[in-house]
């Protein structure tokens, strides 16, 4: 009996792999639509929990191994990243306990493939929600390389493909167990994703030529104040560099100086005189300070110098930016701790306002598909993400950030430019192609359009996704109903 219990750990711990390999940062992404499987396998007369959690511990401790660069800042990140790991992994936990408990009560036929979807998509949005909720390591991301397979986001948002996926790893158990016939769903379903991407999509709206400037300035160089004047005249420097190619928009990467570009005499003026000099748009990112509270936001600069709007960062980065529950650490006597690891929390923007027609999600905040809905329902015709990945070296988070951007394009039908210092900058159309792409130090340039038409997904959100599920799981109910109806006829 141990031994059998050995080989389902291993076939769990194999899952969790497979689901890291398929991510991202390893390029594997259609190994996704298989890499459940050995879990399915695992789950057989298993403990579903402890399966569950196995593939989950694995996958995540893999798949954000990049939280580990950080320990030269801080090494509380090495607990923080394990206690990480756990949480995450618990919710794989529970879908492991959920598939264990319907194997028992309904067996494993045909009511899997709309359960199994509908129990780890819901639990995937889950884990998004919280202090501790964030957007990397969605099961749909894998197939961020693969725009023919991805336009549903558009359609019921990036939950749904998640959903698709794991509803082709579930056929391709039921094929292994059950009957071949399922791997024809399965089929079905990666041709109806495919067939997506034909639909047409209308081109209308403004053309804008746009020049983004990617930077490569180590986090130690940007954090000390010394660095200011330097680093001042490098991006002015690369500024006039974008501007000889006679773009409508320059875009600079998420707060560039260590310093408050809006508020010091010695840095506005110089980013005034490129918009004027350049006759361009001037986008950049800075920290900004107001009423006594540090903002991180972006600033647009108008041709002739004026500051047209300022978009401040609504959802600071967890443990980053701010610290969850810090008056409750400071109740119990950890308050100094707490000061230790972040002196000052980020004060929190408004609303997410486009500024000057443009949708601004800073970092973090592109990991999160509502963010970026947000901005377009609020009117945002083009989107510019600005972004600082220095703090992450060269790891896998570069990759799976940048992943994310690929997903809010074609969940909006937006352009997506995305400027960064340290991470991958580049520029993607609607249907999630990436059209320019650059790591490192240069300037990229595109045509753009901005559009004003809205998506599926920006009109509805989650809604028919929710739909959908609640006609699958009623579906499933009489399903089960029927088959034990049938049961008790035969033995009669």
């Amino acid at each position: 009996m141990s031994a059998y219990r050995g080989r389902k750990a291993l076939l769990a711990l194999f899952a969790g792999a497979a689901i890291a390999l398929s991510m991202p940062g390893f390029r594997l992404g259609p190994l996704a639509f298989v890499a459940l499987v050995p879990l399915f396998l695992a789950l057989e007369e298993g403990k579903g929990f402890l399966m569950g959690f196995l593939t989950g511990v694995t996958f995540f401790a893999i798949d954000l191994r990049w939280l580990l660069t950080l320990y030269r800042f801080n090494p509380l990140v090495v607990p923080g990243y394990l206690l990480l790991v756990i949480y995450l992994a618990s919710y794989l936990g529970l879908f492991g306990l959920i598939m264990g408990w319907l194997g028992k009560k309904w067996g494993y036929d045909g009511t899997l493939l709309i359960l199994a979807p509908l129990s780890f998509t819901l639990l995937e949005i889950l884990r998004t929600h919280g202090p501790l909720g964030n957007g990397f390591s969605a099961l749909y991301q894998s197939l961020y390389r693969f725009p023919e397979l991805i336009q549903v986001v558009a359609l019921a948002g990036p939950w749904a493909l998640s959903a698709a996926i794991v509803f082709v790893n579930t056929s391709v158990y039921l094929a292994l167990r059950k009957r071949p016939a399922y791997l024809l769903t399965g089929l079905g379903m990666i041709g109806f994703l495919a067939g997506l991407f034909l639909l047409p999509i209308p081109q209308d709206g403004e053309p804008l030529k746009t020049a983004v400037i990617s930077s490569n300035v180590s986090q130690e160089v940007k954090l000390n104040g010394r660095n200011l004047l330097p680093l001042l005249e490098k991006y002015i420097a690369l500024g006039k560099e974008a501007a000889t190619q006679n773009p409508d928009l320059i875009v600079f990467p998420e707060s560039i100086l260590p310093g408050y570009i809006l508020r010091d005499e010695r840095l506005l003026p110089e980013f005034t005189r490129l918009a004027q000099e350049a006759g361009s748009h001037v986008l950049f990112g800075t920290g900004d300070i107001r009423s006594g509270k540090i903002y991180n936001s972006v600033a647009l600069i108008s041709p002739t110098g004026e500051i047209l709007d300022i978009y401040s960062m609504v959802y600071p980065v967890p443990f980053g930016e701010y610290i969850p529950g810090r008056r409750l650490l400071a109740k119990i006597g950890l308050g100094s701790f707490a000061a230790s690891f972040l002196p000052q929390d980020l004060a929190r923007g408004e609303g997410l306002t486009p500024i000057g027609g443009i949708g601004t999600p800073i970092c973090f905040e592109s990991t999160l598909p509502a963010i970026i809905r947000g901005f377009t329902a609020n009117g945002a015709t083009l989107l510019v993400t600005v972004t600082n990945d220095a703090w992450f070296l060269k790891s896998s988070e570069l990759r799976a950030h940048f992943a994310c951007a690929v997903f809010r394009a074609v969940e909006t039908r937006r352009y997506l430019i995305q400027a960064a210092n340290g991470g991958i900058s580049g520029i993607i159309d609607l249907r999630g192609r990436i059209l320019r792409e650059i790591t490192g130090e240069g300037i990229i340039s595109a045509e753009v359009v901005q559009r004003k038409d809205r998506s599926l997904y920006t009109r509805w959100g989650e809604s028919p996704l929710y739909a959908a599920f609640a006609v699958g799981g009623l579906a499933a109910v009489l399903m089960w109903k029927r088959k034990g109806r049938q049961g008790r006829n035969q033995n009669r």
